[in-house]
C-alpha cells in the first residue's frame, strides 16, 4: 500500500513502460498477460521490487501497456515533512532501495531480463508523458 505523505503535494511523477524486445531487430516480444495487471507486474519485477514500489510511492497506478505486451506504471512521491533530509524522503528512499536491489540482481525477475528460451531478448524501459493519474 502506498504511503500517505501527501500533505505537501506529490512530486516527481514519472511514467515508465517495460517490455521485452528481441535483441536482433528490437521488435517487441508478444506476451500473454491476459489483461491481468498482477500477472504482468510479477512477470517483470521481484517481490522485493514490488515492495519498494508500493512502500515508497505516495501515489502509484499500474496498467497493461496499450499493445498488451508490457507493464506501465505511474508513481509520484510525497514528502515526510519539512526538515526531512532529502536522503530520507520518499523519492530518494525509492531510488536508493531500487539501486541496492538492482545491484543485488533483485529488481527484475531473471525470466524478464534473461529468458531461457534460447532467443536473444532484452528488457526495455521507456518513459511516457501519458500518466495514469
Amino acid at each position: 500500500m502506498p504511503n500517505s505523505d501527501n500533505a505537501y503535494g506529490v512530486h516527481n511523477k514519472t511514467t515508465r513502460e517495460y517490455r521485452i524486445h528481441f535483441a536482433e531487430n528490437n521488435a517487441v516480444v508478444s506476451q500473454s498477460f491476459g489483461g491481468n495487471v498482477e500477472t504482468a507486474k510479477s512477470f517483470f519485477f521481484t517481490d522485493s521490487a514490488l515492495t519498494c514500489w508500493n512502500d515508497n510511492s505516495t501515489q502509484i497506478q499500474w496498467a497493461i501497456t496499450s499493445d498488451g505486451n508490457g507493464i506501465k506504471v505511474t508513481n509520484g512521491f510525497g514528502t515526510k515533512g519539512s526538515g526531512t533530509p532529502e536522503a530520507d524522503d520518499w523519492a530518494e528512499t525509492w531510488t536508493s532501495t531500487k539501486n541496492t536491489l538492482q545491484g543485488a540482481s533483485n529488481w527484475f525477475k531473471s525470466t524478464a531480463v534473461a529468458p531461457d528460451d534460447g532467443a536473444q531478448k532484452k528488457l526495455v524501459m521507456t518513459t511516457s508523458s501519458d500518466h495514469l493519474f
